[in-house]
């Protein structure tokens, strides 16, 4: 059963947390115009670091309510629109539709993340609760990393007091940020931010991928930004395009957000966009517990079809 729903999800490229690259370094965009000199100064850790966070505390939510997702996985392929919103540091929520029906309803928050799929057998509602992840014990069916999506939006804070590698491969014009730190389900990981070596205005991006690997060094997934906007009333830079990647599923996906924008999330509707809610009357089942536990469990969701929360 869980292969079925997971095969059929990772078809419809509706896994949104997240993102992803290749074994060694990200094969980045090169520009032939441009050669690069070894005696070229580098900006150091620390700047690169402060660009990254005050970026970052520009926003602290952004909504695309025109998503547009292309998804290829081996030689099947399909695309889907719907609305997403993310706000730091793990709330999100993506509601998509394909042929104008709904099929999906992707979220989190700082408690749990879930998802459900129109299309899964049986199609349960399946959440997990951070708490449960970070044991490590538990599968879960997708990659699912909700800190990725929040660095690849551009809203990521970086601990300025933490260790950092900068590497500048030469003759390349991007450079590296590593960071060894610990993922959601507790593994640990190198986590990689890619920058272009020259300074870029939008639409051309500075930060260009974000990277997870394990500590071998084998990619667990990796985010391209294609473009980017300067968001016109926090002044943030948010991307407008970006591919993610998942070598191990074989699933590649290009999100498009033209109308990606900072927001303010009133409280009220936090409350009520972060929740499983939409989903009231369907099953739902824990994936640490591996137990149907619903729908007449205490944190359920709200109705029987899935359509963009409302805003």
């Amino acid at each position: 059963m869980r292969q079925v729903h997971a095969k059929w999800m990772l078809g419809a490229g509706l896994l949104i947390c997240v993102l992803v690259g290749c074994n060694h370094t990200p094969l980045m965009p090169r520009d032939d115009k441009i050669k690069p000199s070894p005696t070229d100064p580098l900006p150091d850790v620390p700047a690169l670091v402060r660009y990254m966070n005050n970026n970052a505390n520009l926003v602290q939510a952004v909504e695309s309510t025109s998503l547009a997702i292309n998804c290829t996985q081996g030689t099947t392929s399909g695309g889907v629109d719907g609305m997403m919103v993310c706000q730091k540091p793990r709330n999100f929520r993506l509601s998509a539709k394909m042929f104008g029906n709904p099929v999906a309803d992707i979220g989190s928050n700082n408690d749990e993340f879930w998802y459900w799929i129109s299309k899964a057998d049986p199609p349960h509602v399946y959440h997990c609760s951070y708490r449960a992840l970070s044991t490590g014990k538990v599968r879960v069916p997708f990659p699912f990393q909700p800190d990725m999506v929040v660095a690849a939006l551009g809203m990521a804070n970086y601990d300025e007091k933490a260790k950092y590698e900068l590497k500048a491969p030469p003759k390349v014009n991007y450079m590296e940020l590593v960071q060894n730190t610990t993922s959601p389900n507790g593994q640990l990981v190198q986590r990689i931010t890619v920058f272009h070596r020259y300074q870029q205005k939008a639409p051309k991006p500075q930060v260009i991928a974000h990277v997870l690997k394990d500590m071998s060094g084998k990619l667990i997934c990796q985010a391209t930004i294609h473009s980017v906007q300067v968001d016109r009333v926090t002044g943030a830079t948010l991307p407008t395009k970006m591919t993610i990647e998942w070598p191990e599923q074989k699933l590649k996906m290009t999100m498009i957000m033209p109308d990606v924008r900072g927001v303010n999330l009133p409280p009220e509707r936090v409350a009520k966009l972060f929740q499983r809610n939409g989903l009231n009357k369907l099953s739902t089942y824990d994936l640490a517990r591996q137990v149907v536990d619903g729908p007449d469990g205490v944190r359920r969701a709200g109705a029987t079809v899935v359509a963009p929360p409302r805003r």
